[in-house]
């Protein structure tokens, strides 16, 4: 077999936007539920903020467990429509439904008194939607690796999950911020709860059959023919992916890289005094990130996914660091900052994108890997990492920020976030730092495991075309064998 012979396109252009519309459709309600979760559940429902906090450590602990074996039950699979598709026919139903029996707490509990009641009834429907969540979202990134052995096809669907993902799934956040403003506001007739599970019922059914397409109208190209491994052995499986290995112990080490987050809504409202000022500064940043999109595939044809990986880095230090001393005598200025931070969007936003497509690009390739080593492939167990991970390191950088928040001058009085006088600390200064210079500098450390990182260029390339000829061969086999029969 040749390489062009095996670089050939496998997904068509229509395959490779649908499944991007039905990441799209997965995350409609997986960002109202992680953007409004706090707000909805202390401020509407009426959950005390102690339970909340309880519930969603607790959850932590439980993911830690429940997404790798979720990824082992998945490697696990086989039927007639491979072992990832199977999910994603079952999954889209029962997550529409549980999306809005979430948000119709408020509602169907209307009038209910009893704390303890609205406790137990937050943690059953969080910890069902969480739950099929991750039946559906292991599968769904599995199969960013199984669709198509060519990794060109691969880097392309990952693309388009995560532009097209961007915008829809980016529109449950302004609707509901417009329509909570007209609920309190008066101007429409409906209270805060009924708005949540108004939009609860439209999101969730409109982002289940999105994502439904993934299981209808999409392709598992790499399938496992073996007989069916033990549970355990797709445990083993994981820990001899050293390249996989390599990936979580970087994406661990840059959980200070999102710290930044936390402290933009007290910057702008404490320091610049306007907290829609974000929204301003945001648009040039959102415009280049869908930019990047187009331009990544000329990059990938120019650098290696390790070579883009530091080159994101660094360049994010850098901008950082130049964007920290251009405002460093004009941080309290919204003239001048919201200027300079727009600016600075443009390039982290550029930035971000690739890394939002390149990491999930290079884990697929650690999945050929373990196939071209064992004759396994392990897409469940693999991207139950990336998606435990990113659970993981956003816990961790919200512990760490929550950490430093009096440590830099700020206190909470009731719900409020004010600047302490005590101290003589510079709060408005550290602020600045933290939303610019800081974390992007300090997550270079995340760079280190990719030192050790070389399963990419003439080497990616000979497994995959290896793979390539062994998938051939069997096919070929298979085919004799049943010919032989007859």
């Amino acid at each position: 077999m040749n390489e062009g012979n095996a670089l050939k396109r496998y997904v068509g252009v229509k395959e490779t936007i649908l499944y991007g519309v039905a990441n799209g459709g997965q995350v409609i309600g997986y960002n109202m539920i992680r953007a409004q979760l706090t707000f909805f559940l202390v401020t509407v429902f009426g959950v005390p903020a102690r339970a909340v906090t309880a519930m969603i450590t607790v959850m932590g602990f439980w993911d830690a467990f429940n997404d790798p074996l979720m990824g082992g039950i998945v490697d696990k699979t086989r039927s007639r429509y491979g072992k990832l598709r199977p999910y994603l026919l079952i999954v889209p139903i029962p997550l529409g439904i549980t999306t809005v029996l979430f948000f119709g707490g408020a509602e169907f509990l209307k009038g209910v008194e009893s704390t303890t009641l609205k406790i137990v009834y937050m943690c059953i429907t969080y910890f069902i939607w969480e739950f099929i969540y991750t039946i559906g979202d292991i599968p769904f990134w599995g199969l960013s690796a199984a669709i198509s052995p060519n990794p060109v096809d691969r880097s392309r669907v990952i693309k388009s999950a995560r532009f097209i993902s961007g915008i829809i799934g980016g529109l449950p956040g302004i609707i509901i911020t417009v329509c909570i403003d007209l609920s309190r506001n008066n101007i429409i007739p409906f209270t805060l709860s009924q708005v949540f599970l108004f939009l609860a019922v439209i999101g969730g059914t409109f982002g289940m059959f999105l994502f439904s397409l993934s299981g209808l109208c999409t392709k598992e190209r790499i399938v496992q023919v073996n007989n069916d491994p033990k549970l355990l052995d797709c445990f083993k499986l994981l820990f001899k992916n050293k390249y996989l290995l390599l990936i979580v112990l970087s994406n661990i080490l840059g959980t200070v890289g999102g710290i930044g987050g936390t402290f933009s809504t007290y910057f702008y409202t404490l320091s610049l005094g306007i907290a829609s000022l974000s929204l301003v500064a945001g648009i040039p940043g959102t415009i280049s990130g869908w930019v990047s999109y187009g331009l990544l595939s000329n990059l990938e044809q120019r650098f290696t996914s390790k070579q883009l990986i530091f080159g994101c880095s660094l360049s994010n230090a850098l901008i950082g660091i130049i964007t920290f001393l251009a405002g460093m005598n004009s941080y309290t200025n919204p003239k001048i900052i919201v200027p300079i931070i727009a600016v600075q969007g443009v390039f982290t936003s550029f930035i971000g994108s690739i890394n939002a497509v390149v990491p999930t690009k290079m884990i697929a390739d650690t999945v050929d890997y373990m196939e071209w080593k064992t004759g396994e492939r392990s897409e469940g167990m693999s991207f139950s990492l990336l998606t435990f991970v990113g659970k993981l390191t956003g816990s961790l950088s919200t512990a760490i920020a929550t950490a430093i928040i009096p440590l830099i001058g700020l206190q909470e009085v009731g719900q409020d976030m004010v600047l302490s006088s005590a101290g003589g600390i510079n709060t408005k200064f550290w602020m600045w730092a933290l939303i610019t210079v800081i974390p992007p500098v300090a997550s270079l450390i995340s760079l280190i495991p990719y030192a050790f990182y070389d399963l990419t260029g003439d080497k990616l390339k000979n497994i995959q075309l290896e793979l390539m000829q062994r998938r051939e061969k069997s096919i070929n086999a298979n085919t004799l064998e049943k010919a032989e029969e007859v």
